[in-house]
């Protein structure tokens, strides 16, 4: 188990616990306690079309979620086990450069905090986003189920 409180904590316990992270070239470039940023190069995960394939397109949103999650819950000295439950995606525009996606704490973190305590169990929906230029290349609703150990 990963003591994970910094962004090279989490950058190295994805590449360590999730190899195919590590694949795909994934840094861990921003986190402000509320919004968490990795990017990773196209080069990596470009497809037959030269452009980011959809499959690493859902992994780092996936994997932007899962570490916003791991960061808060060490903030608050709890320990859990994360998965994620169901992701829903859409598809906006061709990623044709440097893949970045962004995932910021939804507005019912506090009630997720507050049942995870209390019942040991909880889930939270967030919504990473690939942002292109300004714009949602790619949107990504995905469940992420904790479980306090």
């Amino acid at each position: 188990m990963y003591n994970i409180t910094s962004m090279e904590s989490l950058e190295s316990a994805l590449h360590a616990q999730i190899p195919i992270s590590r694949h795909m070239g994934i840094k861990v470039t921003s986190y402000d306690g509320q919004t968490l940023v990795l990017e990773a190069p196209l080069a990596n995960n470009i497809n037959h079309q030269q452009s980011a394939f959809g499959g690493s397109l859902f992994s780092i949103a996936a994997l932007t979620g899962w570490g916003l999650i791991q960061l808060k819950l060490s903030e608050l000295y709890i320990e859990a086990n994360t998965v994620i439950a169901g992701g829903d995606v859409s598809y906006d525009l061709p990623v044709l450069s440097q893949l970045k996606c962004e995932c910021k704490l939804e507005e019912n973190y506090t009630e997720f905090v507050n049942k995870l305590t209390k019942k040991g169990k909880a889930s939270l929906i967030l919504k990473p986003t690939i942002v292109l230029d300004h714009a949602n290349a790619m949107s990504f609703s995905g469940k992420f189920v904790v479980h306090q150990l």
